[in-house]
């Protein structure tokens, strides 16, 4: 409001859309992604060298418009002006397991920890970790990194799912069940029916697919 053409302001409301989508507060998840969306492209225009901007509109398209190659792509810009940004790599990460890349996520979110290891993000390093750990089927390490997380995050959701998805993989239904029970308590209203609305097209996907019968394995309810 104060200035208009402040493009880290409207690139952080941008990503602030995009955390309310991913967690499941938005009230109208169809403006708010279109306003997102909206500020996200307009912040691009004006801020395209500056790699927070940057990094800030990659998440915004992600997680609004699930466009993980458009995301990709502003992710890598992001980090060819800024190499040494964890944020910018944990981004970026989080782009190339989505585009079906697990092993290229780990190597990045790798990095992304050797350069920040006490980052006030660590917990989204760490679970994207667990996450790309749990794509590449890798289980035991998948629940070693969303375990780490929690401890930096305990009311992280994302993580607590990875974590009983993994869990539920290793044959370890107790313990998925618990960890079921303390991410219900922390939303109470989650099911598996509006996690798909969240993230629509990627259960399209077997990567998604596979988290999906895992989260039901666990023990989420539909």
């Amino acid at each position: 409001a104060i200035d208009p053409s402040y493009a880290p302001a409207m690139a952080l409301a941008a990503y602030c859309y995009g955390e309310r989508r991913i967690q499941g507060w938005a009230q109208d998840p169809s403006a708010e992604a279109a306003e997102g969306l909206r500020l996200a492209s307009r912040a691009v225009e004006i801020g395209i060298d500056d790699s927070n901007v940057l990094w800030m509109a990659a998440y915004a398209v992600w997680r609004l418009a699930q466009d993980a190659q458009r995301a990709r792509d502003l992710a890598y810009r992001s980090l060819r002006l800024n190499p040494n940004s964890a944020i910018a790599l944990a981004i970026t990460a989080w782009t190339e397991n989505q585009m079906g890349n697990p092993g290229k996520a780990i190597e990045l979110f790798h990095s992304a920890d050797r350069l920040s290891p006490r980052d006030p993000r660590g917990w989204l390093i760490a679970t994207g970790l667990g996450a790309a750990y749990f794509d590449h089927g890798r289980f035991d390490e998948a629940v070693s990194w969303c375990e780490a997380a929690l401890v930096h995050n305990p009311r992280f959701t994302i993580a607590l799912r990875v974590l009983a998805a993994s869990l539920a993989k290793l044959g370890q239904s107790e313990k998925a069940a618990d960890v079921v029970q303390l991410s219900l308590k922390i939303e109470p209203q989650f099911t598996l029916s509006k996690l798909r609305a969240r993230l629509r097209v990627y259960d399209d996907t077997p990567a998604r697919r596979n988290l999906l019968d895992a989260l039901r394995l666990a023990g989420f309810p539909e």
